[in-house]
């Protein structure tokens, strides 16, 4: 017979996978399952593999909530996605989805947060991702001219 000791220490053999979700209004959404090898489906939306390294905020007294994502061997791709990201549709900010799923359960994320891009740094091959809860674009900008108000700024 097991004791409690024994039953507490005793784990579910399931896997948790963590994903991300990365969404803007130009490029659409890019949905990445971390360290796997072969997609996978959760909640009815496939995940493609990727190597990330999540680092989450920080347990502290200030109430500032960031995070930071490493992804590897994506810099190119990011390239890509983020050449898109241009003119106007700079206005809209890109979003992080970050979501755990358990195995007993692909449909429902444990937990879910999402969070703004701040910063973006890119090497060779590795690309660093700063996120914070508050809107980067939202901060420090001034308004938004028209070529109605200002008719000094139409191109002829």
């Amino acid at each position: 017979m097991m004791n409690f000791r024994e039953y507490k220490s005793r784990r579910p053999n399931r896997i948790l996978y963590d994903t991300i979700t990365i969404y803007s209004s130009t490029f659409g959404s890019i949905r990445l399952v971390k360290d796997q090898i072969f997609p996978k489906t959760f909640a009815g939306q496939i995940y493609h593999p990727c190597r990330m390294e999540i680092v989450e905020s920080p347990q502290s007294s200030t109430p500032v909530i960031s995070s930071t994502v490493k992804f590897s061997r994506l810099a190119t791709d990011f390239k890509q996605q983020l050449k898109q990201w241009k003119a106007f549709a700079r206005i809209v900010p890109i979003q992080f989805t970050y979501q755990r799923f358990d195995a007993a359960d692909m449909n429902t994320p444990l937990k879910p947060w999402t969070l703004f891009v701040s910063d973006l740094s890119m090497d060779a091959n590795d690309v660093t991702v700063t996120l914070t809860i508050k809107n980067p674009l939202n901060s420090n900008i001034g308004i938004l001219y028209n070529v109605e108000e200002f008719p000094g700024l139409q191109n002829a």
